[in-house]
C-alpha cells in the first residue's frame, strides 16, 4: 500500500488533468463560471478584490444530475452574497488586488461515485495560499447526487437507513481513529526523515483537532480514499497541502 506523504506536486495535477471527462455515465455539460469584483463598477485592472469561480455541471436533466448541478450553483451563489462581499470590504485602499480563483479537477468517476477536487487559490498583495476540498457524490441508491461522507464509502452507514445506531456510531469512531493513527504513523516517519517542516512538538492530539477524516477525502483514479491535510495545519506554510492516499481494502481490512 501507498501511504506515503505528498506535496501537492505537478505530477498529480497532470494525472488529474488526463483523466476522461466522464467515461460510461454522465457527461460534463459547460462549467459553471462567474465573478465578482470591487469595488462596484470596476474591472479588473482597477479592482481591490476580484473573485473568479469555475464549477462543474453535469448535462441531462434527471435528478442526480440536477442535484449535483445545485450544489455548486447554491455554492457560487452563497460566496457571491456573504462571503465575497464581506472579504471584499477589507480591501478598502488596497494598492494591490487580492485574487481568488477557484477551479476544479476531476479525480474519479465510476459507476457508483464522481470525485470534484475543488482548489481555491488566493493571492493577497503580501502572500498566497491554497486550500482544497473534496467532494465525492454518490450515483446510485438513496443518496445519488449527494455528496458522502467517509462512513457511506466504507459502508458504516447504509443508504436505506437500516441500521443498528450504536454499532454505526462505534464503527465511524473507530474509522476515523483508524485513518488518524495511519496518517499519524506518515507524520512520525517524516519527522525522522526531516522531509516535511511539521511545527515543533506537533502531537496527535493537534492532529485530530485539525483534520477531520470523514471528510477530508477524495477518490483517486482507482476509487482509492486520498487523505488531506491543509497548509498552516501541522506543518509550517511552505510544506503546502500534504496529501496520503491509502487503499480502500486496508481501511476495511483495518475495521
Amino acid at each position: 500500500m501507498k501511504r506515503a506523504f505528498r506535496y501537492l506536486l505537478p505530477l498529480l495535477l497532470l494525472m488529474l488533468l488526463t483523466l476522461p471527462a466522464l467515461a460510461d455515465g454522465y457527461e460534463f455539460a459547460d462549467d459553471l463560471t462567474g465573478e465578482y469584483l470591487y469595488p462596484a463598477g470596476s474591472d479588473e485592472s482597477t479592482a481591490t478584490y476580484i473573485y473568479r469561480y469555475r464549477y462543474p455541471q453535469l448535462s441531462g436533466d434527471d435528478e442526480i444530475a440536477a442535484m449535483f448541478n445545485t450544489t455548486y450553483a447554491y455554492t457560487a451563489d452563497d460566496t457571491l452574497a456573504f462571503e465575497a462581499p464581506m472579504n471584499a470590504g477589507l480591501t478598502d485602499g488596497a494598492a494591490q488586488a487580492t485574487i481568488i480563483d477557484v477551479t476544479y479537477e476531476v479525480t474519479c468517476q465510476t459507476a457508483d461515485y464522481l470525485s470534484i477536487l475543488v482548489t481555491k487559490h488566493t493571492k493577497r498583495p503580501d502572500s498566497e495560499s491554497t486550500t482544497i476540498s473534496g467532494h465525492v457524490f454518490a450515483l446510485t441508491g438513496s443518496r445519488a447526487g449527494e455528496i458522502i461522507s467517509l462512513p457511506y464509502l466504507l459502508g458504516i452507514l447504509t443508504q436505506d437507513g437500516k441500521v443498528d445506531t450504536w454499532l454505526q456510531d462505534r464503527q465511524t469512531a473507530k474509522a476515523d481513529n483508524c485513518v488518524r493513527e495511519l496518517v499519524w504513523a506518515e507524520i512520525e516517519r517524516m519527522m525522522k526523515s526531516g522531509d516535511v517542516p511539521f511545527y515543533d512538538g506537533l502531537t496527535f492530539e493537534e492532529l485530530e483537532a485539525a483534520f477531520y477524516p470523514e471528510e477530508d477525502f477524495y477518490l483517486d483514479e482507482n476509487g482509492d480514499p486520498v487523505f488531506y491535510l491543509l497548509e498552516n495545519t501541522v506543518a509550517l506554510p511552505e510544506a503546502g497541502i500534504l496529501l496520503v492516499p491509502i487503499s480502500l481494502e486496508t481501511l476495511l481490512d483495518e475495521l
